[in-house]
This record gives structure tokens, C-alpha cells and sequence, in this order.
């Protein structure tokens, strides 16, 4: 009679699941679920962008607000509860201009798997879905409000990846800005015309690039931004009018002064601005 080895033997980590064309695992293991479109996103910007690769792996899911992204629920906790080394080596693994979707996130999956982040997200069990082509990406179109470092305000409406540009741009700026800030602080000293006047510039606010809404129908993306624009020259107007008639009332000196202090904000401006210019073209350190 043939003797069967009944000593226990040590549990194996579990397997990560397969998937079969007709959308059945070919044997048992832990489901590591479906990757979130923001967690997605996130990492294929990092790829592409080297300035984002640091910010990701150390902010985790608090990056996606450098880039004016509102992370689902899912994305947020499977980002925040991996280790920094995880999203590095999926990053590492991903190249944007050759891999699909389907394929990044067959690969972002078994990533998380094999380094031991065990999570189930999207809410459910994971679905199997087998090949399967990638469904065609079609035109996104976001109205959004950018506020620049005087806290003036205006509306736009651009396709969805110029707005990831437009983000990411704000995310750099924001970084320097403190930095032009003094240096311009410190010309505006050293100039000889401008000794004994103060820097009449008050320190900028950061810029912020807002989502309003997202529309996958040009006609009514247009529609919609033109009633926000339409609501804003309204505004914009009654202010200016505000203010005619307030520098009218005053005497001919007071305009002749409020002239001239304008006009010195103006030169600290543009002195910001060429400074923050500078920042923003000079080479990035080693």
C-alpha cells in the first residue's frame, strides 16, 4: 500500500490569478482587483514626466492634487496603504507611448501583487475580462478657472490633456514662486534708481488651476463656457465701472499719487515676472 507524506507543509504565498481568453482563471489565487482610472493617470504622468516621478512615490495619493486631479475613493486608499518602493517600480516598468491600457493595467496589477500589496479595490470581485482591444479614447473637453498670483481669475476651456499640461505647469510655477519673489525683492534694492523706495509688491499667492466641470460634447462644452464667460465680463465690467467713478471723486493730487504707486507695482511686476521666467528656463539641478 503506497504511504501518503502527511506532515504539513509550509503555505505558499498566494498566487497571483491569470486570465484566459474566454475570461475564466486557469487556477486558483488572491484577485488583486482593477486598478483605479486616477491611480492610472497618475503613474503614466510619472513616466513621462520627471518632475512628477519624485512627487509620486513621496506624496502618494496627495500628488494628484499637483496636477488638479480629484482621485476616486479606491485610488486614494490603494495609493496611500502601498510602501514608496511600489509605485517606483511600476513606474520604472511603465513606457507610455508603447503600452496600451489594457496592458498597463494587466501589469500595474500583477506589479501590486508580486510586491505584496494586497488590495481589492473598485468596489465588488474583480471582473476577468480576457484580450480585448482597447476601447477607442474619445474627446474630453474640461472648463476650468485658473487664478494667477494676484488672484485675478479667468475662465477656460481646453481638451482634457492640455489641461493635465496646464496643471502640471501651475505645479511647477507654484514651486518657484517664493524664490522669484526674492530675487526680484533684491534687484528691485540694488537698483540705483529705486533706492529709498520700498518693494511695493506684496508676496504672490499661489496659482490655482480649478476643474468645473467635464464634457464630452464639444457643443455643449462651448455652451457652457460661454455663460461662465458671459457671467464674468458682467462682473468684470460693473467692477470697472466701480472703479472710474471711485478715482474720479478723488482730488487731481490723489489721482496724480495713486498714478504713480500704480505704476511703481506694475515695474515690481514685471520684474517678478522676468525673474520667475528665468527660474522657470534655467536648467533643472543634478
Amino acid at each position: 500500500m503506497e504511504k501518503r507524506d502527511k506532515r504539513p507543509r509550509p503555505a505558499g504565498q498566494p498566487a497571483v490569478k491569470t486570465t484566459i481568453a474566454v475570461g475564466r482563471p486557469p487556477g486558483s489565487g488572491k484577485g488583486v482587483g482593477q486598478v483605479p482610472r486616477g491611480v492610472e493617470v497618475l503613474v503614466k504622468k510619472a513616466s513621462v514626466h520627471a518632475d512628477f516621478r519624485a512627487v509620486l512615490p513621496a506624496k502618494r495619493a496627495d500628488a494628484a492634487q499637483e496636477i488638479g486631479l480629484t482621485l476616486e475613493p479606491a485610488g486614494a486608499m490603494m495609493l496611500d496603504a502601498v510602501t514608496a518602493a511600489q509605485p517606483e517600480a511600476i513606474i520604472a516598468c511603465t513606457a507610455v507611448n508603447t503600452v496600451s491600457r489594457a496592458a498597463f493595467l494587466r501589469r500595474a496589477a500583477v506589479m501590486l501583487a508580486a510586491l505584496g500589496a494586497d488590495l481589492v479595490v473598485g468596489g465588488g470581485s474583480a471582473r476577468a475580462v480576457g484580450i480585448a482591444p482597447d476601447h477607442p479614447r474619445r474627446d474630453r473637453y474640461v472648463l476650468y478657472t485658473e487664478t494667477d498670483y494676484k488672484g485675478e481669475m479667468t475662465i477656460g476651456l481646453v481638451e482634457e490633456p492640455e489641461f493635465d499640461r496646464k496643471a502640471a505647469e501651475v505645479a511647477r510655477k507654484n514651486r518657484v514662486l517664493r524664490q522669484a519673489y526674492v530675487a526680484a525683492s533684491k534687484a528691485w534694492s540694488q537698483d540705483e534708481a529705486r533706492k529709498g523706495v520700498p518693494f511695493p509688491m506684496r508676496a504672490p499667492l499661489l496659482l490655482r488651476l480649478d476643474r468645473i466641470a467635464t464634457y464630452s460634447q464639444k457643443d455643449r462644452a462651448e455652451e457652457a463656457f460661454a455663460k461662465r464667460q458671459e457671467q464674468a465680463d458682467r462682473k468684470a465690467e460693473d467692477a470697472k465701472k466701480l472703479e472710474e467713478r471711485r478715482v474720479a471723486s478723488l482730488s487731481e493730487a490723489a489721482r496724480a499719487k495713486e498714478k504713480e504707486k500704480a505704476d511703481l507695482l506694475k515695474a515690481a511686476e514685471a520684474l517678478f515676472e522676468k525673474e520667475l521666467a528665468a527660474l522657470l528656463g534655467s536648467p533643472k539641478p543634478e
